[in-house]
């Protein structure tokens, strides 16, 4: 039962990306950022309010969680910037590619070891990546590097998250990360766009989605699975995410890979279930 509910939250983050990408075309993108935080705070900070308010008090969990969130901030709105240029299949590939980053922020700024099958993983992922955005004839594309910011700061977010949760209440640490994104998106709203917000119903259903479902129902679900899953089967079952983006993209807005670009994404998704098998074993 828990996988079903691990595979869900992978293919509703997998229908994410073309929702993001149909919606910000008519929302500011840093608008999007801010309404998606900030209903998944309102609802986890009435959960708080009548489980345990006493645990919103914890100063750790409001700096900590506030640190989380500025990166989840910038991890969706490069996410989403970066979707106004290139697929929701390039965008999922490239943001999987987290994974494989976080061994080496572990080493660089925390002194874990570095395995060879981390230096495997990489190599693999790069040469995915390099076949995935990179066009011969047109260059890079410019959404593909602004989604590769996404995938860095993910990246941050995983490492800090997991040094993070040793110290402070789970649940409270979630709460303020939303609240923390939130503000970051509302801020760069204000200070880039003075247009009068104007959100069609269509949008706000979307919005509605990507902050009940693609934001607050996958924080919940993967945090309360992951007592239960092993690492490994959960880092598998997560690989699925940019398939079933491409999947959802090609029936929903028929967008389409080539024939370079999938063995590029196969690269990717192979390289993060190699390193998730490998490095577990480890």
């Amino acid at each position: 039962m828990k996988t079903f509910w691990l595979v869900l939250v992978t293919i509703v983050w997998g229908s994410t990306f073309f929702i993001v990408k149909d919606t910000v075309g008519s929302v500011n993108e840093y608008l999007i950022v801010f309404i998606r935080s900030a209903l998944a705070f309102a609802a986890m900070f009435l959960y708080q309010i009548f489980k345990d308010r006493k645990k919103l008090l914890n100063k750790k969990a409001f700096i900590y969680g506030s640190i989380m969130g500025v990166l989840m901030a910038i991890t969706y709105g490069a996410q989403t910037i970066g979707l106004k240029f290139t697929s929701t299949g390039h965008s999922a590939f490239i943001t999987s590619s987290a994974v494989i980053i976080v061994p080496f922020i572990l080493f660089f700024f925390y002194k874990a070891k570095l395995l060879k099958i981390d230096i495997l993983a990489v190599s693999i992922v790069f040469g995915g990546l390099f076949l995935l955005t990179y066009d011969f004839e047109t260059k890079m594309n410019v959404g593909d590097i602004i989604t590769i910011i996404t995938a860095i700061s993910y990246a941050f977010h995983v490492v800090l998250a997991g040094q993070f949760i040793k110290k402070a209440d789970a649940v409270t640490l979630v709460t303020y990360q939303f609240f923390a994104s939130a503000i970051v998106g509302l801020a760069a709203f204000i200070f880039t766009d003075h247009e009068t917000i104007n959100i069609s119903a269509k949008a706000w259903g979307s919005l509605i989605y990507l902050g009940l479902f693609g934001t607050l129902f996958c924080y919940f679900i993967t945090v309360w699975v992951m007592k239960y899953v092993s690492a490994l089967k959960v880092a598998i079952i997560f690989s699925l995410e940019p398939v079933f983006a491409a999947i959802i993209g090609y029936f929903a807005i028929h967008e389409i890979l080539n024939s370079r670009e999938l063995i590029g994404a196969s690269f990717i998704l192979l390289g993060v279930i190699v390193h998730s098998i490998l490095k577990n074993k480890k």
